[in-house]
């Protein structure tokens, strides 16, 4: 993260608390939450909505940076964090560990939320300000059929009772299906206001600007909810990614890389392989762009020395 970037958050973050100052101080400035006149409301609704618009921004960059970090945590075996777990136990579970993070992760699922609670901002900025909702509704249809795709994501396993621990495939497993179950329950629940709320009262054809606002400012704070649990399935995905791919300076002298899948694993001068794998590892490997001194394991044509395929 550069120098700007920090200012950056630290202005949109000094922007949110001061922008939250004044909408406390204008609706406390009458004794309370007044019954204020139209222009007024449309002011502070503007206000509020731009309070929380804010916030999102400020979440959405920190988020972000958070899930493209190197997920290195300490501890161990039964403790938090799969990087924190042995190099050959992170190794032989890798396959198996990738493919769940990749069935957890189908597309772009915090852009898909973000773009559902874009079109909830924006009807709500049009109701307050008196506007006709006719180009938002389309918009939040789409969404809509977009929110639905969240839903397909794989549900929780049921692990039996554990005494001892659970082993690092399971580990995975809970770690990605407890985020996603909360993301589809939030999104299951902004799915039904929408649809049962939301939609049908600006398809009535005196629509009431006042309910309509109300219920949007419901749904918006469901999806931010569910915005923040996309974001938080991210970051597990990715620390799972990280968990399969990151072997810099990992003792794999005991390990047998025998039809191991290693292509996309990630070693520098510090990793130590079995005998005879380190030259074979050097013909098989490549330099990357942005890390000086990593090197990444390629897919080879068949028949090569080293099995990379996954």
């Amino acid at each position: 993260m550069t120098r700007g970037d920090e200012r950056l958050d630290a202005l949109l973050a000094a922007a949110h608390h001061g922008l939250g100052i004044a909408v406390y101080d204008g609706l406390m400035s009458q004794g309370g939450p007044p019954e204020p006149r139209d222009p007024d409301r449309a002011l502070g609704l503007l206000l509020a909505a731009a309070h929380r618009q804010t916030l999102s921004a400020v979440v959405r960059r920190t988020g972000r940076r958070g899930s493209a970090a190197p997920a290195r945590r300490p501890g161990g075996p039964g403790g938090n964090g799969l990087m924190g777990h042995p190099a050959a136990v992170r190794l032989k579970y890798r396959e198996q560990t990738l493919r769940v993070a990749r069935a957890h992760w189908p597309q772009e699922l915090d852009d898909t939320v973000h773009r559902a609670l874009e079109a909830v901002r924006e009807l709500t900025a049009r109701l307050a300000a008196g506007r006709p909702p006719d180009s938002a509704r389309a918009a939040l249809a789409r969404a809509g059929e977009e929110l639905e795709r969240v839903l397909s994501l794989p549900r929780a396993p049921r692990l039996p009772a554990a005494l001892t621990g659970y082993d690092y495939p399971e580990l995975a497993q809970a770690l990605l299906a407890g985020r996603a179950a909360r993301l589809m329950d939030e999104t299951r629940a902004s799915l039904a206001l929408l649809e049962a709320e939301l939609l049908p009262r600006l398809d009535e054809e005196d629509v009431s600007f006042a309910g309509a606002l109300e219920v949007a400012e419901d749904l918006a704070g469901d999806l931010e909810l569910a915005y923040r649990s996309a974001l938080s399935l991210l970051s597990a995905v990715t620390e799972a990614e990280e968990a399969g791919h990151d072997f810099r300076g990992a003792d794999l002298r005991e390990v047998v890389l025998d039809g191991v899948g290693l292509a996309g694993v990630r070693w520098d001068a510090g990793t130590r392989w079995p005998p005879g794998w380190e030259e074979r590892m050097w013909r098989a490997s490549a330099a990357t762009d942005d890390e000086l001194g990593v090197l990444v394991v390629g897919p080879e044509p068949h028949g090569s020395a080293v099995a990379a395929d996954l």
